[in-house]
């Protein structure tokens, strides 16, 4: 390439990198899982279905190992979406509410080496004999351009 053709393809860039981009969710709104905080075991895992947006297409699943336990419990959260549907999924995030303690969202890893496979590990806090129940909502997510975000959506700088 000519040094011109940098020059042009540094300006793309450059230019591209100040746009926003918006998220539009693709997955059903209520794939939720609820993990058992302050318990004195460590719970199996727990573990749902992850639909589209109608609620009528299985496109994948979730998991918390464990699906509780003590406070300061490492869970891991992985999420898996199906291969004909891993093209719609560019970001997945989980949305922690920890009712009192507020709620969170956090956004999981993908794998390297299998676009379809995310994950990230967080760790219950709380105070000493507090027991709670934290719900978990699993957001597949496609960048869209902003006009064509709907509710639910969001946007990243």
């Amino acid at each position: 390439m000519r040094p011109a053709g940098w020059l042009v393809l540094f300006l793309v860039a450059a230019c591209n990198r100040d746009e926003e981009t918006a998220w539009a969710q693709v997955n059903a709104s209520d794939d939720r899982l609820s993990i058992e905080v302050g318990v004195e075991e460590l719970l199996d895992p727990v573990g749902v279905a992850l639909r589209s947006s109608t609620g009528e297409v299985e496109i994948g699943y979730a998991e918390v190992r464990p699906g509780g336990g003590p406070v300061g419990t490492q869970h891991e959260i992985v999420v898996v979406v199906d291969d004909p549907h891993q093209d719609l999924v560019e970001r997945t995030s989980v949305r922690a509410d920890s009712g009192e303690r507020g709620e969170d969202e956090f956004d999981l890893v993908r794998d390297s080496a299998d676009e379809g496979y995310y994950k990230i590990t967080l760790e219950s806090v709380g105070a000493e004999g507090e027991l709670r129940t934290d719900t978990l909502t699993v957001r597949l997510w496609q960048a869209v351009a902003a006009e064509e975000a709907v509710d639910g959506g969001s946007t990243d700088e």
